[in-house]
């Protein structure tokens, strides 16, 4: 028999909790550790249509990027997606600053995805395990063909599905590029002292976009959802290759459209 806690466990092993970020509320958000689990559902976000559609498919477990309770609740209400969840029986795991900081984390698969030679390095430290001591951090340098920012950001709007691409033109070819799933336009300043020309991330505010101009920096919002839905076919393989339970992606993910 698999259980919430085994799973809970194995992805500690390899996206380890304890190495989030304070703001996080990575883990076992609802639900117990001792729960029999059969079928999970992969989603970015448990959202109510997620929690119905994994009620629907039969599921006892949602392994989430982004935790399922992010901010304190005040009062419960079935209307929420984690009141929901628990009165389906339905246990929510989220992997969110810990995946996103892992030694293999999702800014690596964005470099994956892009089909870019990952270089190894971490453009942002700014923690340490605490059991280990070793360097956390966000963000992954690429080396990439030399292309013009406009090329990059028409390659990497095709590579992401992007439903729709903000960037800035930094003025320069580019060979080198800084990946960041999700809001992770902090780490430019780093990535520029490392050689790059470009970073690839999401959820830009006008101030970047405009620091980036200033400092000869391609920017490109390739948008939150495109850039960190690519973990769920790495999180379905890991915990499908070690556990006999059926890892389903969710169809209900992803709420925002663009046109």
């Amino acid at each position: 028999m698999t259980t919430v806690g085994q799973i809970y466990d194995f992805i500690d092993g390899f996206a380890p909790f304890r190495n989030q970020d304070g703001f996080d509320n990575s883990g076992l958000c609802v639900g117990s550790r001792g729960q029999e689990v059969k079928r999970i559902l992969l989603a970015l976000d448990a959202t109510v249509s997620v929690v119905d559609e994994a009620k629907k498919l039969g599921c006892e477990l949602i392994v989430t990027h982004h935790p399922v309770i992010f901010h304190p609740m005040k009062h419960l209400d079935p209307e929420y997606p984690a009141a929901r969840a628990l009165s389906y029986g339905i246990a929510c795991i989220g992997c969110h600053t810990s995946l996103d900081s892992a030694s293999y984390g999702v800014s690596d698969m964005m470099v994956e995805q892009l089909g870019f030679e990952n270089l190894g390095i971490v453009p942002e430290i700014n923690r340490s395990d605490p059991q280990t001591g070793a360097p956390v951090g966000y963000g992954a340098m690429a080396r990439c063909p030399k292309m013009s920012p406009e090329e990059l950001a028409v390659f990497a709007k095709k590579r992401f599905k992007s439903a729709a691409l903000r960037w800035v033109d930094g003025g320069r070819d580019i060979e080198t590029v800084a990946c960041g799933s999700g809001a992770c336009s902090e780490i430019m300043e780093y990535a520029k002292k490392l050689g790059a020309q470009a970073v690839v991330t999401a959820d830009v505010k006008l101030d970047r976009f405009i620091e980036a101009e200033r400092i000869g920096m391609t920017l490109i919002d390739a948008g939150h959802y495109e850039t960190e839905v690519i973990a769920l076919p790495y999180l379905k393989e890991k915990i499908s290759g070690e556990f006999d339970v059926k890892c389903i992606i969710s169809h209900a993910d992803g709420i925002v459209r663009g046109i």
